[in-house]
């Protein structure tokens, strides 16, 4: 009866470690990004050029013709137990020549979670931003749905930005570090999945691998153009009206 419960508090003790070790709290993670350019280019003909709803129909029905529907790029998030970066797997990423919708593309976004400090580079047009504030707050409502991404079981998770954007979230709590793409954080765990139905993106981990990490940080940081969140804005309300472009439609791509 000894030797029965000896063998079976080494089994639970086994276990316990086991699941204990499986926890991941430094890493690298591959991410495909994918966008709908039919339904994108649609979105933004219709808030921003004017045309007649027959005359937008026809334009798209040529778009299509001439052009593959989706656009895939990959970008790596780096991190470690206090620390994300996320950026571009390739440093020299162009957007495709048939899109008219470059915004976002080369975001590189650095958070340093327990300070909640972030510094990102933003891309809009053929210009760059650089600013430095404190992490986006998100309210996040969970739920008990359930989803596997990249061998990661995830949990999902809702939430709006930029005041009515509807966002869907996937986290795995095995990895603990509280981050996720772009600048999406506050789940109880790593985020491996993003959703945005209404801007027809998606941003899913595709590889998760654990290694040591050295100190995260961006060259970017160094430079005296450094703007808040909130001088982004004015600047970017100021490009827009150049080009007359609508600034709804563009908020949520400074949000991301």
């Amino acid at each position: 009866m000894r030797y029965f419960f000896f063998t079976v508090l080494l089994l639970l003790s086994v276990q316990l470690s086991a699941q204990h070790s499986s926890f991941m709290r430094s890493g690298k993670i591959v991410f495909e990004r994918s966008v709908n350019k039919y339904t994108a280019v649609e979105n933004f003909v219709r808030e921003t050029s004017g045309l007649p709803a027959n005359d937008i129909y026809n334009y798209m029905q040529a778009f299509r013709a001439g052009t593959s529907q989706f656009w895939t790029s990959y970008f790596e998030l780096l991190f470690d137990s206090a620390h994300t970066l996320y950026q571009p797997q390739d440093p020299n990423l162009k957007y495709p020549d048939d899109f008219y919708v470059p915004v976002a593309y080369k975001n590189k976004v650095l958070n340093n979670i327990p300070s909640r400090e972030s510094f990102m580079v933003r891309q809009v047009f053929d210009k760059t931003f650089y600013v430095r504030d404190t992490m986006r707050h998100i309210r996040w409502k969970l739920t008990e749905e359930i989803r596997e991404i990249a061998g990661y079981q995830c949990r999902r998770a809702n939430a709006l930005i930029a005041d009515s954007v509807y966002v869907i979230a996937w986290y795995a709590d095995d990895i603990m570090t509280k981050g996720g793409p772009e600048s999406f954080n506050g789940l109880p765990g790593m985020i491996l999945g993003v959703a945005i139905p209404h801007e027809h993106i998606t941003i899913f981990a595709q590889q998760v691998q654990e290694e040591a990490m050295t100190t995260l940080t961006l060259p970017e940081q160094t430079r005296e153009d450094i703007l808040t969140h909130a001088t982004l804005l004015v600047q970017i309300k100021k490009m827009l009206a150049q080009f007359r472009l609508s600034y709804s439609w563009m908020n949520f791509f400074i949000a991301m």
